[in-house]
């Protein structure tokens, strides 16, 4: 039985490990050809050797630099000639400069101790790489597609360090607009904004942290990155056909609407 996405050529960037990795895996195995975009290529790289046979390939690049951008879409054009599904989901959750290892520190509160150019910074690689990598996928997109932007249930109610949640709703904002531009096109743009999700991200972050937002959970637990892989798959899919503009939000209850 053919797979949701046989036939399909689906570019994921951030594809070097956590989500973007299991989004890749996942798309792969239902019958799409992978193209694994990663500022570490070397990660993009050991992705693409954990699919199926197929034409996938690994491209490198900052998200946030628009010649790194035009880059990657240049060999996806190249090389296959079109695109059908966008993932954008290259991110970071810290950067220096930010003040939280200072606010850790007990210096006082991250927003009075972040330098501006990391809070600029995060708006570049969020909100800055997802116009860029949508605006690439767009021009490649012969008959419709469908794009997939990540924001986080930061961007939602606020649950993140405020360079992060601006970053994260921004993508939000920009998912909406995009949708009503885009739909006379053939192309549907959608949002997925995780919870707490057990990736190497929040792998880094102390237990005491994220002990009280897990405790806020109904479901009592951190979600993982295959359930968000699924989410993915959905949007991707010709099962979510007729929505467009919208976040659907995997968080285990934390957050509801």
């Amino acid at each position: 039985m053919p797979g949701r996405l046989e036939g399909k050529i689906a570019c994921i960037t951030g594809a070097g490990s956590g989500l973007g990795r299991a989004i890749a895996g996942r798309f792969a195995a239902e019958g799409a050809t992978i193209v694994a975009q990663d500022l570490r290529v070397g990660s993009a790289e050991e992705t693409v050797g954990l699919l199926p046979d197929g034409d996938h390939f690994a491209q490198g690049g900052d998200v946030a630099d628009p010649e790194a951008v035009a880059a990657v879409f240049a060999a996806i054009d190249e090389r296959l000639g079109r695109l059908d599904v966008q993932v954008n989901n290259a991110g970071v959750d810290r950067l220096p400069g930010d003040g939280f290892d200072r606010m850790l520190a007990g210096e006082g509160a991250q927003i009075r101790l972040m330098e501006h150019a990391a809070f600029t910074r995060m708006l570049e690689i969020h909100a800055g790489g997802t116009f860029a990598c949508t605006q690439g996928a767009v021009g490649l997109m012969r008959d419709g597609g469908s794009v997939i932007t990540m924001s986080s249930i930061a961007g939602i109610a606020g649950w993140g360090p405020v360079h992060y949640s601006a970053a994260k709703g921004a993508i939000l904002g920009f998912t909406r607009a995009a949708a009503r531009e885009l739909g006379a096109m053939g192309i549907r743009i959608n949002a997925i904004a995780p919870g707490v999700i057990d990736t190497p991200m929040t792998a880094k972050v102390d237990d005491a942290m994220l002990a009280p937002m897990i405790s806020m959970t109904p479901l009592g637990r951190k979600g993982t990155a295959d359930e968000i892989a699924s989410t993915a798959l959905f949007l991707a899919s010709d099962d979510s056909s007729f929505i467009t503009g919208q976040w659907i939000s995997p968080n285990g209850g934390i957050v509801t609407v």
